[in-house]
């Protein structure tokens, strides 16, 4: 089960990064038109394209917490565990919830805002699919090629946050929910925890000189 268990955080690891890195940093904006969600989703953008450049600590922890409120942390943690999710506490439920924001916070974010600083988008619209808002993107570097990215938000708590990235057809959030229930099934909840711990605080450790 120990192997299991870190093949796991690795892919966790992996989907975290590739989750942010949707949000990355982009070299262009084609497009200045679209509704609220539209609006969110440039928001977000702009907050990671800023954390690859800003160095000062408050501000940095401004543009953390401006890209985690654009997320629907709350809601893909909650989704991602199932049925696991109604046997914890209100404390245990909040533990999870910080844990993936840290790992998001950790290790996605800054690998994002490095890796796909090249990257140009395309705004192509939005569309309604109540309650679902779907905002449409290409994603292409000057070279050629070009990848489908649709972000879709829904309005929770008065506010327009993404619950799911559709990357080539591809929900990213399903795609985590896969992994966890997958762990959860060969091995137990509080084994997830632990290596989800394990991972972060390796991650947060200074890098050596």
């Amino acid at each position: 089960m120990a192997g299991k268990s870190v093949n796991f955080i690795r892919a966790i690891a992996r989907a975290t990064v590739v989750c942010a890195c949707i949000f990355a940093t982009f070299s262009a904006f084609a497009d200045t038109t679209g509704g609220p969600a539209t609006a969110t989703v440039r928001q977000l953008l702009a907050s990671i394209g800023k954390l690859r450049t800003t160095t000062e600590s408050d501000q940095r922890n401004k543009l953390v917490a401006s890209i985690d409120n654009s997320l629907a942390i709350d809601s893909l943690s909650r989704q991602a565990l199932g049925a696991q999710w109604s046997k914890l506490d209100p404390a245990e439920r909040a533990r999870f919830v910080s844990l993936v924001k840290k790992l998001l916070e950790t290790i996605a974010y800054p690998n994002a805002a490095q890796f796909f600083s090249g990257f140009t988008v395309n705004f192509l619209g939005e569309e309604t699919r109540n309650p679902d808002h779907i905002v449409k993107t290409t994603v292409s570097r000057p070279e050629g090629g070009a990848v489908s990215i649709d972000y879709v938000l829904q309005k929770i708590d008065g506010r327009w946050v993404v619950v799911d990235v559709i990357l080539d057809r591809q929900s990213l959030a399903t795609t985590t929910t896969s992994q966890i229930q997958a762990t959860l099934r060969s091995g137990s909840y509080p084994d997830l925890v632990r290596q989800l711990e394990e991972r972060l605080a390796q991650a947060s450790k200074p890098a050596k000189p």
